[in-house]
């Protein structure tokens, strides 16, 4: 017999921080810390100039567009939930998958046009893109099974 997998977003469920707001002392402070790891050391990986001063002028604008990415990538998912496509958590690769790639497209976009317009080209595309593709929210995809 085939065993179902469902797949809910348990750690950045826009219901969760609503109905429960004492995980926003996990969410900020955890989404913080990966934009700063990521940021910095792509920042050295990539050989920026000042790799320091980079991560001091860019991280507030970074994890704020983050931030606000997944909150964006997560009101269709939420819109799913309410049109019933997705189970009563959002728990369908239908919603969840393309949610993971909608943030990321933000992050890439407005790090891209935004947060890095004043650094060169290449290195403007680079950071953006590693930014996009490590910091969704991967989250999004972890099974609730796992964590109840």
């Amino acid at each position: 017999m085939k065993k179902d997998v469902r797949v809910y977003n348990v750690l950045f469920p826009v219901w969760m921080l609503v109905t429960l707001p004492m995980i926003w002392w996990i969410v900020i402070p955890g989404n913080f810390i990966i934009d700063s790891l990521v940021l910095f050391l792509a920042a050295k990986r990539l050989k920026a100039e000042d790799p320091k001063g980079l991560y001091k002028r860019h991280i507030l604008p970074v994890f704020l567009f983050g931030f606000l990415s997944d909150i964006l990538a997560a009101i269709p998912m939420w819109g799913g939930v309410l049109l019933e496509l997705g189970g009563i958590y959002g728990d369908s690769p239908l919603l969840t998958v393309p949610g993971v790639a909608l943030a990321g497209g933000l992050i890439f976009v407005f790090n891209y046009f935004i947060t890095f317009r004043k650094c060169e080209k290449p290195l403007r595309k680079k950071l953006s893109l590693i930014l996009a593709v490590a910091t969704a929210p991967y989250t999004f995809l972890i099974p609730s099974a796992w964590i109840y």
